[in-house]
């Protein structure tokens, strides 16, 4: 492929989600969201034997409730705090 005009720089990451609440309880609104790189953080859940899974979460501005979230590029999983 040959690139005749090179485009802009991408900035930032952002997709659409839906506030369903996946992993924290349902209950989510159903808002349908533009979520940004800023507007997530690093959850975690530890089971009986001590194992800890994490998960990348947000909170919808709308009604409050948590949404874990799939699709998040690697590099935006290692710039989040636990």
């Amino acid at each position: 492929m040959k690139i005749i005009k090179k485009g802009r720089e991408q900035k930032g990451w952002s997709k659409e989600y839906a506030c369903t609440g996946k992993g924290n309880g349902g209950g989510g609104c159903g808002a349908v969201l533009l979520v940004s790189e800023n507007d997530l953080y690093m959850t975690s859940r530890s089971d009986y034997s001590g194992d800890t899974e994490y998960f990348v979460t947000f909170k919808c501005p709308c009604c409050g409730v948590e949404t874990d979230i799939e699709g998040v590029p690697s590099r935006i999983w290692s710039k989040l705090d636990l």
